[in-house]
């Protein structure tokens, strides 16, 4: 395989896996994305159609984008037949995509639906107008200092138990004022060793992303548990103690763009639970009780037979 054949492989194979450029023209052609995506909006954008398919266009923009990423591959200008070859991938694409829909790929299949999910989150995201501003984004960092100041250094003690009832007596005995160490060691708990002090976020890989999430909210010399894990059959307690805290107090200047990340981030999620409030009113959702009501514990805890 020559360059240009292994780069234009890669570009269609990377289009194809990230669904870069399905996302507008799947969304669009199930009549998810509201008009002003299609192709008016496109020329208002200064791109225009470069090919059709069955009358749906192909996009100079994906056509350009195509090139550059070929280009990046090679040590040569790009031929004719180099282009032509790209165009020939985008058109392939779209002919691929029309006969996914056709055949109902995106309903029939559990990772194109979730592909198609995810695809219109990002576009919601892309296309949320929203403008910022130094005053508004240090009026955020103010009212959620917390987020952007945590224990850079933390040291714990943590007794773990799978047993529930040696879990509820310990977490009785400690509500009742008896000393952390103390009851884990009469129960018979088993203590966890960290080290001595460690970073925050190094706790995840000692304790788990959830539990880290939960001791980043506590003050020292706070208790917190059970926290649980395992399978409903297998059950862990893990209980934690925070002994010492080093907090690192931030100016904003300092963790600007942490903050900015994290306003945008919100923005956009709120503009899609906007966009998502506005379809299901429109959608005509009905639920099955009858059916809702049969369902027992066993539905889900074993693996369904689809073929049966």
């Amino acid at each position: 395989m020559n360059k240009a054949d292994y780069a234009l492989k890669n570009t269609f194979l990377f289009t194809l896996a990230g669904l870069a450029g399905l996302t507008f023209a799947l969304l669009t052609a199930l009549g998810i994305l509201p008009p002003q995506f299609g192709n008016q909006e496109l020329r208002l954008r200064g791109d225009v159609p470069i090919a059709s398919v069955n009358g749906e266009s192909v996009s100079k923009v994906e056509y350009l984008r195509a090139l550059t990423a070929m280009q990046a591959g090679l040590d040569r200008s790009l031929t004719e037949t180099d282009k032509k070859a790209a165009l020939q991938v985008l058109i392939d694409e779209e002919v691929i995509l029309q006969h996914a829909l056709n055949i109902g790929l995106a309903r029939s299949d559990h990772m194109a639906r979730k592909n198609l999910v995810q695809a219109l989150m990002r576009s919601t995201a892309l296309l949320t107008d929203y403008e910022t501003d130094t005053q508004k984004l240090e009026t955020f960092f103010k009212e959620h200092k917390h987020l952007f100041i945590a224990p850079r250094m933390v040291r714990v003690k943590i007794f773990t138990t799978d047993n529930t009832k040696t879990a509820e007596t310990f977490r009785q005995a400690v509500i009742n004022g008896e000393g952390f160490t103390s009851a884990g060691g009469r129960l018979g708990l088993t203590e966890k060793n960290l080290p001595d002090d460690i970073p925050l976020g190094k706790a995840a890989d000692y304790l788990g992303g959830t539990a880290r999430d939960r001791l980043a909210t506590l003050k020292e010399g706070e208790i917190i548990g059970p926290i649980t894990s395992g399978a409903e059959t297998n059950q862990s307690y893990m209980f934690i103690w925070l002994m010492k805290a080093t907090r690192l107090d931030v100016e904003f200047n300092e963790v600007a763009e942490i903050v900015k990340a994290e306003w945008q981030r919100r923005q956009e999620e709120n503009a899609f639970e906007t966009y998502l409030s506005d379809l299901r009113k429109s959608a005509d959702i009905r639920l099955h009780n009858d059916v809702i009501e049969t369902v027992d514990r066993s539905d889900f805890t074993t693996p369904p037979d689809i073929m049966n």
